[in-house]
């Protein structure tokens, strides 16, 4: 494959976070709309594409859309990053690009086995993969912020990456403080946070490689 082609692709893979970003709020509007009664103030996400879920199949299908897609731009993120910016942005991208295959793998095989939790195996590998995601998570999102920081022209997004931490941690606190019929609230807050970074982080990826394009159009 050419440099032509290369420079394409990766450019291509740059739309991957924002159309997963699509195919989420697409797997979480459908599943309300086909769950009779759902609560979104009090449920969790996850209930939308557990086994016993009326809205499963629709559901799950717009989720596992969503994890394709944003495993591919996760890994393509790393993998043209990868000894560009500085060492601590290339540490975020593999930490990140791990963290979104932990993600879709647990999440796609350990489904709830029941809305809320039942405590089955299933129930609890599925808290597990949670744990597994939010550390990934939290670690991507405090390397994101100290490595863009340090550039001179992305402290931007250094401060965008520090705004979805704190955001996490106020959904953290939430789930602790709010009553348990407000909990969804507070799990909203913490997803829709990363999967809004991950929108975000397509789009500056996207004007990354537009901006190099232009100054390579420039030279020549």
């Amino acid at each position: 494959m050419n440099n032509t082609s290369n420079k394409n692709l990766i450019k291509i893979i740059s739309f991957f976070g924002l159309i997963g970003l699509i195919f989420y709020f697409l797997h979480v509007i459908t599943g309300e709309i086909f769950y009779p009664n759902y609560d979104p103030l009090a449920q969790a996400i996850s209930d939308l594409t557990a086994l016993n879920s009326p809205s499963r199949n629709i559901s799950s299908l717009f989720s596992i859309l969503y994890g394709i897609f944003t495993v591919i731009f996760s890994i393509g993120f790393f993998t043209y990053f990868k000894g560009k910016i500085n060492r601590i942005v290339t540490s975020a991208s593999f930490v990140f690009a791990i963290m979104t295959i932990i993600s879709f793998l647990g999440y796609t095989f350990f489904p709830l086995s029941e809305s809320g939790y039942a405590g089955s195996f299933q129930d609890q590998m599925h808290i597990l993969v949670t744990v597994f995601v939010v550390i990934f998570t939290i670690a991507t999102l405090i390397l994101f912020f100290v490595g863009f920081f340090k550039t001179k022209e992305y402290k931007y997004f250094g401060i965008i990456s520090l705004v979805i931490l704190i955001l996490l941690f106020v959904g953290a606190m939430l789930m602790n403080i709010l009553p348990n019929e407000y909990l969804g609230i507070a799990e909203r807050i913490n997803v829709y946070s990363i999967v809004i970074f991950t929108g975000l982080l397509s789009l500056w990826m996207y004007k990354h490689l537009k901006k190099i394009e232009g100054m390579a159009l420039s030279l020549t």
